[in-house]
């Protein structure tokens, strides 16, 4: 089941990005280390702000096997990250309905373009944006400081 996390869910909300983090690293820019020294204010913040905003979601495949957000920004474009789904429930799905989820989220919210990026080794993730839509944009950035790795930047809808 896909629901957005609630406002007092940060525990929660923790225990799947640092999952995530952990078991993902080059899917990701920030890393497990660094994110486990969010104080637990950080984590209570951000699940507030994904719980409240009309602006931000996160998407939780529940009970705890996946997640992804949804941000609209100041200019009204749509972005997903965070997106992520436990090995022990990959092959059922999840990941398309936390993306189509995300998706709904924003495009109700009058976004008519959403980005995203993809570790260039992820071609599983980026054959599911790929199948929704998203193309590469011909942008890129390094993973993070010191990684050989790329992110490639995707785009959806209106140019």
């Amino acid at each position: 089941m896909i629901s957005q996390l609630q406002a007092d869910e940060w525990a929660l909300l923790r225990e799947l990005r640092l999952a995530a983090l952990t078991e993902s690293p080059d899917a990701f820019s920030p890393t497990a280390e660094s994110t486990a020294l969010l104080a637990e204010d950080d984590w209570r913040a951000s699940a507030e702000r994904f719980g409240t905003s009309p602006a931000a979601a996160m998407f939780i495949a529940r009970p705890d096997q996946g997640l992804m957000s949804a941000v609209k920004d100041a200019g009204g474009i749509g972005h997903i990250g965070a997106m992520w789904v436990s090995p022990t429930a990959r092959g059922q799905k999840l990941g398309s309905a936390l993306l189509d989820e995300g998706m709904r989220f924003l495009e109700a919210s009058g976004c008519g373009q959403i980005e995203l990026s993809v570790t260039e080794t992820n071609l599983t993730a980026r054959r599911l944006y790929e199948s929704r839509g998203f193309v590469l944009t011909g942008e890129s950035e390094p993973l993070r400081k010191g990684s050989a790795l790329a992110n490639l930047f995707m785009r959806r809808g209106n140019t």
